[in-house]
């Protein structure tokens, strides 16, 4: 039966629901979601208490489709829907049948997890924290990642092999004459060392590989025997994760380097998935000392509840990532709720002192207020080896992040002349590739020139190398500024000024570059690998991929999992990349979608270049709009 056609509910919200779907401002999933759940209920809601379950209801799909993983009941999302929000008595009358309630006087204490009798909806009520409705599953996945979370972050006693571990570290992180104030990659390996739960965060190239490298070296020295799994959400992180541990051990010539694994895994492969469900689990926990997790901001809140769930007692878990960068497409932003959210915590005191006498370093200016034993988990590391600060991409993210639309203008305008590049004449798509090009155009087809003349000259890791220097991203996957659009007129522009052949009525060409969509673990193909349709050593055409070895891997493009053209990308699937440049092209129209995280990492994938194509009023409002994913996690562990 269509929701929209139940008489148990209003005319009028009738009416305002199937407005809201025909403008696209709520789904058909949310209202099927409450229609469902108004048929489970044993008890026959009718009138005002039919119209309240069935609006609480659907905004909770809709907060869920947002990436959200409950509603805070303080206000209905939906303005327009807000003469039927519940008000307390009628939350008291649905509780009885679908809405279980937990409810605590202790803010820091996880709730209970008795008395639940399956019920669909779970409200969670705590001390001067508001209101939150749960899908049951999202609430006890919270709950269990609370509670895992909290099992790992005791307060860490001193130990006499103290004085073996800080002559590591000092040895693995040497003080530099001149040095002002703390190396944060030191103090961050050294907190890893300590706890059994440490998230290291940090922007694009502030050296988180790095730190991890050294940080298991020095765990590796005292723990010889200790067993390391290093993994990321994405085949493309765990291998980009393994090239930079990789080259940081080949670099310095660390000492118990040798004993670092070479190699790496998704999530999904580390935990055993099947279609079953996953291998490893608190029944079979992982057979691993340390589990290292990279890309950390991508991980949703169940896959972070399974990796919590089947690390054994006493593994350590380290978690890298930026807090900074979008979070993860599912529900849950889990990174940003354990990293210190608003910054206002500094270590404890006697955390402090210990790590000091460590290291060497005078952390008291680091001290805060006690509020959680999470403070001493997380470690932040400040400065940028990718870019510095004082460089016009540094500036510009500084900005964004701080979502001060005037300063990112005038960075626009100081470094035109050097790394960053404004055009706000909006104009795309432009028709034709062979009239004169626009300036965005010119960029693309200056940006993939020397990839085409390596093409023309066929040596294969030549044409791989010129095609990471370049990329195109976007925001939104359909319409004029998509990415389907965007690569065939890339396509387009690249045959007519560029040389690229093309085949006419076929797919493929040599210079076609692919990124795959799913993962093949026969093929060893992951999510967001990049291929490129070459002439192998026997001139035959073929997809040619590089390994994590630096070896090349050639397959019959019939042979591939699912891909898409990769000339432009999504700013979501380019998370984890780098490039010497990138070019940003946002819609003309402002989207939801657009962040400033998305902003924050579409910049942060450039080394030395970012120019944008946007329309003023799309730039400002993506500056503007922050992502805010209502949760219980960041509340629980820091409030």
């Amino acid at each position: 039966m269509n929701p929209l056609m139940d008489n148990r509910l209003p005319e009028g919200l009738r009416r305002e629901l199937a407005r809201l779907v025909e403008e696209r401002r709520l789904r058909s999933i949310d209202v099927q979601m409450a229609g469902q759940l108004l048929n489970w209920s044993d008890q026959r809601f009718a009138g005002d208490q039919a119209a309240s379950l069935f609006v609480m209801t659907c905004s909770l799909s809709w907060a869920l489709g947002r990436g959200q993983v409950c509603l805070p009941l303080d206000h209905c999302p939906l303005p327009e829907l807000g003469r039927w929000w519940p008000n307390t008595a009628l939350l008291e009358t649905l509780t009885r049948d679908v809405v279980w309630t937990q409810q605590t006087d202790i803010p820091h204490e996880p709730l209970p997890a008795s008395g639940w009798a399956g019920q669909p909806l779970v409200l969670e009520i705590r001390q001067n924290q508001p209101v939150r409705l749960y899908l049951a599953r999202y609430f006890f996945y919270q709950q269990a990642v609370e509670s895992a979370i909290r099992s790992r972050t005791q307060v860490v006693p001193a130990n006499p092999a103290d004085a073996e571990l800080g002559a590591s570290l000092r040895a693995l992180f040497p003080h530099h004459p001149g040095q002002a104030g703390p190396d944060w990659q030191a103090v961050a390996a050294a907190t890893a060392c300590l706890q059994h739960f440490c998230v290291i965060t940090g922007g694009p190239g502030t050296g988180k590989t790095t730190t991890v490298t050294r940080m298991l070296c020095a765990l590796l020295g005292q723990h010889p025997d200790m067993t390391i799994a290093l993994a990321a959400p994405t085949g493309k992180a765990a291998a980009r994760m393994l090239e930079s541990i990789r080259q940081s051990r080949q670099r310095d010539n660390l000492p118990g380097s040798e004993r670092i694994p070479d190699e790496s895994f998704t999530l999904h492969r580390l935990l055993g998935w099947t279609p079953d469900g996953f291998r490893y689990g608190p029944e079979r926990p992982l057979p691993w000392d340390c589990v290292v997790v990279d890309e950390a901001s991508m991980i949703d809140l169940a896959m972070m509840y399974q990796l919590l769930s089947a690390l054994a007692p006493h593994a350590r878990l380290v978690l890298l990532g930026d807090k900074d960068q979008l979070a993860s497409v599912e529900a849950g932003s889990v990174l940003a709720d354990v990293s210190n959210p608003d910054g206002g915590f500094g270590l404890s005191a006697g955390f402090a002192e210990r790590l000091q006498s460590l290291l060497g370093y005078d952390l008291e200016p680091s001290v805060g207020v006690w509020r959680s034993p999470l403070q001493d988990a997380v470690a932040r590391l400040y400065y940028s080896r990718r870019f510095s600060e004082e460089s016009g991409i540094g500036q510009l993210a500084k900005a964004v992040n701080a979502g001060d639309v005037a300063a990112t203008i005038r960075c626009f305008n100081s470094f035109a002349t050097t790394d960053l590049y404004l055009d706000s004449t909006y104009q795309l798509p432009a028709g034709s590739p062979r009239r004169a090009l626009l300036p965005w155009q010119q960029r693309v087809v200056g940006g993939y020139q020397n990839y085409c003349e390596a093409l023309k000259k066929g040596d294969v890791r030549s044409v791989l190398s010129a095609f990471a220097e370049f990329r195109v991203l976007v925001a939104v996957r359909q319409g004029n500024q998509g990415v389907e659009t965007v690569n065939r007129q890339i396509e387009e522009l690249l045959t007519a000024h560029a040389g690229l052949q093309r085949k006419v009525g076929s797919p493929w060409y040599i210079g076609r570059p692919v990124m795959v969509t799913r993962n093949d673990y026969d093929l060893g193909l992951f999510n967001g690998d990049i291929g490129i349709m070459v002439h192998n050593q026997g001139n035959e055409p073929r997809v040619a991929f590089e390994d994590t070895d630096g070896s090349i891997r050639y397959y019959l493009p019939g042979r591939l999992p699912s891909h898409e053209t990769a000339f432009a990308m999504t700013v979501h699937k380019s998370q984890g990349s780098e490039f010497d440049r990138v070019l940003l092209l946002l819609p003309e129209r402002w989207q939801a979608l657009i962040s400033r995280e998305l902003v924050y990492t579409a910049i942060t994938r450039a080394r030395r270049h970012f120019a944008l194509l946007s329309s003023p009023e799309c730039w400002q409002r993506g500056v503007q709009n922050r992502v805010e994913r209502a949760s219980g996690l960041a509340a629980a562990l820091w409030s």
